[in-house]
């Protein structure tokens, strides 16, 4: 047991607010004294007796390979407001750094009291007590993957009901496409048909036009190549340039009769088909007062009624995930009920347990009658909250006979500060964390109760290191050690505060 006295003013606080810096506390640029570039601020832990933190240190690789039995925290802050953070000279973020403090040391502020009336820390304070504050932070993590999967659910579901019109929708015009199938190919071949049938009558009198110009006219291209042929025939000359002359024309002759073979033979197919030329054009007329209907051309028609099935398909699997979703949010809520069911019944256990030996340190503080109860108020109709399923309120009774009630209704300032005293003292008894620091814990105590406190923290120290701040020199007197700090002026422009 380290009491830690000194006139008010003296600086006590800098301790105090040295050690929450290093372990993690925001950070403050005017922490720094006037005129330095910055604060430096070094703890060192014996954790030979924390199996905890060495295996946090070993799973991050932090561990002092010289001195695996000491940890060494350090915090370096700027005077521009920068900070750093060392476990074991290598850097590391502030979150690893509380998370390793609350392995190593617990701090309880001289309003400990004040924040005691709050119901989250009464809760937070039976689990610690018990035991089961994992298991308590196990059921939160259940309760927001539980919301979680309940507000996506309720999200998608009311999607879906937003849905339903278009999904209305979306049916009557895939039905109405499903029946039309359309083809870009298919559009393509019916526009070429179209054309050649509708203009059929005057394609055939072109091309009969044509025949005749070839080999039926009396001054056909056929017989006028022959007349040529024959004439060059008549030439007696053996130049080879006459020659390929008439070979040209020999050609052009065979090339002509071949056209009006080709041209007999398309002409004889292309006969009027009015009948087809309707289907054709009928066929050709759904397809674009389809595409006018859903403002698209023609020829994207396919791929919009692709992008409806897509969009049609898409709100069909919206269904099932729906369905999914809805048993996965049945699944988190059994999960849920499961684990909150158990830290009820933990809570149940060590409330008792703490009611026990809270009242037991409140009658050694001198109050003789006094009864304290930490009570479990379910929710209404079985609610789940991610502290379970139910608050915790602490209460007390000061006079025998009177049922306890709301710790913040009954107990006086002096009363309340002595209940705070009592429950540090016994969540430290249990506590597995090997310090205790309380500053000024025994405030509004005196006389022969303040003995009783002190003997009280010596008892604790016995079993855990406790460094306390306090006024009392009944408390300080009874320490293992006793610390003195003071404020030295003397000559200097700065002070200084020596312990």
């Amino acid at each position: 047991f380290l009491p830690i006295t000194g006139e008010t003013g003296a600086g006590k606080s800098i301790l105090l607010g040295a050690l929450g810096l290093v372990l993690g506390d925001r950070a403050n640029p005017d922490l720094v004294r006037r005129g330095a570039k910055a604060a430096d601020v070094t703890a060192e832990f014996d954790i030979s007796d924390i199996p905890e933190a060495l295996t946090w240190l070993t799973e991050r690789d932090l561990v002092d390979e010289h001195e695996q039995s000491s940890c060494l925290l350090r915090r370096t802050l700027s005077a521009e407001g920068r900070s750093r953070a060392f476990v074991n000279g290598r850097p590391v973020t502030l979150q690893d750094v509380r998370a390793l403090a609350e392995e190593l040391i617990d701090i309880h502020s001289q309003h400990a009291h004040t924040s005691l009336l709050r119901r989250e820390t009464q809760m937070r304070m039976l689990d610690e007590f018990g035991a089961h504050r994992p298991l308590a932070l196990e059921a939160a993590a259940a309760h927001d993957r539980w919301r979680q999967s309940s507000d996506a659910l309720e999200r998608l579901r009311a999607a879906a009901d937003e849905q339903n019109d278009r999904r209305t929708l979306l049916a009557y015009q895939l039905e109405e496409l499903e029946t039309l199938a359309p083809s870009t190919v298919e559009l393509g071949k019916l526009e070429a048909q179209q054309r050649r049938l509708a203009g059929a009558e005057a394609n055939v009198e072109r091309l009969g036009q044509a025949r005749a110009a070839l080999e039926e006219d009396d001054d056909a291209v056929v017989d006028r190549i022959a007349r040529l042929d024959h004439l060059l025939e008549t030439v007696d000359d053996a130049d080879p340039r006459l020659a390929n002359a008439r070979e040209l024309l020999a050609s052009a002759r065979v090339n002509a009769e071949e056209a009006a073979d080709e041209l007999r033979r398309y002409s004889d197919g292309l006969e009027p088909d009015p009948v087809r030329l309707a289907e054709v054009e009928s066929r050709l007329g759904a397809l674009h007062d389809a595409a006018r209907k859903h403002r698209v051309r023609p020829d994207a028609l396919e791929t919009f009624f692709a992008e409806l099935q897509a969009e049609h398909n898409d709100l069909d699997a919206s269904d099932a995930r729906i369905d999914a979703l809805a048993t996965e949010v049945a699944q988190a809520r059994g999960e849920l009920e499961a684990l909150a069911t158990r830290l009820t019944k933990a809570r149940r256990s060590a409330s008792k347990r703490l009611a026990k030996a809270v009242t037991e340190q409140l009658r050694e503080l001198g109050l003789r009658d006094a009864r304290f109860e930490p009570a479990l108020i379910p929710f209404a109709d079985g609610q789940c909250a991610s502290s379970g399923m139910e608050s915790v309120e602490y209460r007390f009774s000061a006079n025998a006979g009177v049922a306890p009630g709301p710790l913040g209704r009954i107990a006086s300032g002096g009363e309340l500060s002595r209940i705070s005293l009592a429950i540090q003292v016994v969540t430290a008894l249990t506590s597995r964390v090997p310090s205790l620091v309380l500053d000024e814990a025994d405030v509004g105590i005196g006389g022969r109760t303040a003995e009783v406190v002190g003997q009280m923290l010596r008892r604790l120290g016995e079993r855990t290191q406790v460094l306390a701040v306090t006024h009392l020199p009944q408390v300080a007197a009874l320490g293992h050690h006793h610390y003195a700090v003071r404020k030295d002026t003397g000559k200097k422009t700065l002070a200084e505060t020596r312990i």
